[in-house]
């Protein structure tokens, strides 16, 4: 079996079931964790997205998984401090 990168055709990493990114949209995220996680996320290494954000705010898992998705989809994620 091969493992590779799920993408979508347009590049994008496909969204998980688990994952809803419109719950973004009320969790605000400082502006540069928010540039770090975007550019991580299109070079495909989620898990190192998911980080920044969850250093930068103190979210959990879910929150984190939620906001970097949208954030490479381009929802609009609050700016924080």
């Amino acid at each position: 079996m091969l493992w590779g990168k799920k993408k979508e055709e347009n590049g994008l990493p496909k969204i998980p079931r688990s994952v809803d990114p419109r719950r973004a949209r009320t969790l605000p995220v400082p502006a540069q964790a928010q540039t770090d996680a975007r550019m991580f996320m299109r070079g495909g290494d989620t898990i190192r997205a998911v980080k920044v954000v969850v250093d930068a705010t103190g979210y959990d898992l879910r929150q984190a998984r939620d906001i970097v998705y949208a954030l490479v989809y381009d929802i609009e994620v609050p700016r924080g401090h």
